[in-house]
């Protein structure tokens, strides 16, 4: 009997220690939960799809699949689709996390950057198969874009020292060869740009009073000038034929001026918080974001700062305006607040709004 007793004893209390682990599990669970969505993390953001460039052709878009972009991230997973949003192709694996994806100029590659630990500049066919590392060594490399005859990348390399940064651009052969520093003035922000001809190269750099300017050198790095006096000046874009840059001014407004800095007109004569100013394939128009985080609308207007229409003109956030090489339509990345963002196609003024990668 006393045996029995103490089986009997000895069960409940296992089954008393059970219930107590599970009843701990149970409270960790719906903690970690709570604190993901306190944090932003909903899982509303998980699997966003960020990034949309155009194929040179107009036939596909490569995109960025992204379970981090409600953290201000476009790293993830890198796919191609039609550009209707059919047929899409996971280029790159689960497990490395890329960004920047950009295609040649014959859309025969793609060069993108990864993984986010190492930021080593990659180029891929357009199918995802031979995938090389071009720069393979410490440097924090970041924004490639393709020369305009394919021939050579230029990129930015970033310093570690978190207490001094400091940023330069390179460039090397499309084939990883012949790398070399052209150098920045200052710390280099966002991506440097092309002229159309390839003969020089555009950027922005914050001076050593932590103010924007727009530069242009050569493309060996020669003849670097300072473009803009007296205004505050980011985010250089050039006109197809080469001869202008529009660029937002003084953190409000968006302006243009002649490819050597002079004749600075201001397009927009109304402050505001403009976001990805893009020419279009005939110049005749400038697409651009407007408006405060968390509402974004798409505007367009002529390229002498007329005409200016909302395309979107409804609650939600809309980002990256890109054109298709003919011009006919602009992609966009879209979302709803506190909802994932899908890529969205539109005809250039605004009808036939698509989502191609909801699901």
């Amino acid at each position: 009997m006393k045996k029995i007793k103490e089986l009997f004893l000895s069960e409940f209390f296992l089954r008393i220690k059970a219930i107590i682990c599970l009843t701990i599990i149970f409270i960790c669970v719906l903690t970690v939960t709570f604190l993901l969505v306190a944090c932003n993390f909903g899982w509303q953001n998980l699997y966003s799809d960020v990034g949309p460039v155009w194929s040179p052709d107009g036939s596909k878009i490569a995109f960025v699949k992204t379970t981090y972009y409600s953290q201000g991230s476009n790293w993830g997973v890198i796919w191609v689709m039609n550009a209707d949003g059919r047929n899409k192709i996971k280029l790159t694996d689960d497990t490395e996390k890329l960004n920047s994806p950009t295609w040649s100029p014959d859309g025969s590659k793609i060069a993108f950057v990864g993984p986010v630990n190492k930021r080593d500049i990659w180029v891929m066919n357009y199918d995802g198969t031979n995938k090389i590392n071009l720069t393979n060594k410490p440097g924090g490399y970041g924004e490639p874009v393709w020369s305009p005859d394919g021939g050579r990348i230029i990129f930015k390399s970033e310093s570690s020292r978190p207490l001094f940064p400091s940023s330069d651009i390179w460039v090397m052969n499309s084939d990883g060869s012949d790398l070399k520093r052209l150098g920045g003035s200052g710390l280099v922000e966002g991506s440097p740009v092309w002229s159309p001809d390839g003969s020089k190269i555009a950027f922005t750099s914050m001076n050593k009073s932590e103010v924007d300017d727009i530069w242009v050198m050569n493309a060996d790095g020669s003849n670097m000038l300072k473009l803009n006096n007296k205004i505050v000046a980011s985010s250089p874009v050039w006109s197809p034929d080469g001869s202008k840059i529009v660029f937002s001014a003084n953190n409000s407004d968006i302006c243009v001026m002649n490819a050597d800095g002079s004749n600075i007109i201001n397009l927009t004569n109304k402050p505001g918080l403009y976001w990805g100013t893009v020419w279009s394939p005939d110049e005749n128009k400038i697409v651009f974001g407007l408006g405060q985080v968390n509402k974004i609308d798409i505007w367009i207007m002529d390229s002498d700062g007329s005409n200016k229409i909302n395309l979107t003109n409804k609650p939600g956030n809309y980002w990256e305006p890109t054109w298709s090489p003919d011009g006919s339509k602009i992609a966009f990345i879209s979302a709803k607040e506190e909802e994932k963002f899908d890529i969205w196609i539109m005809n250039a003024d605004g009808n036939n709004k698509i989502n191609i990668t909801g699901d």
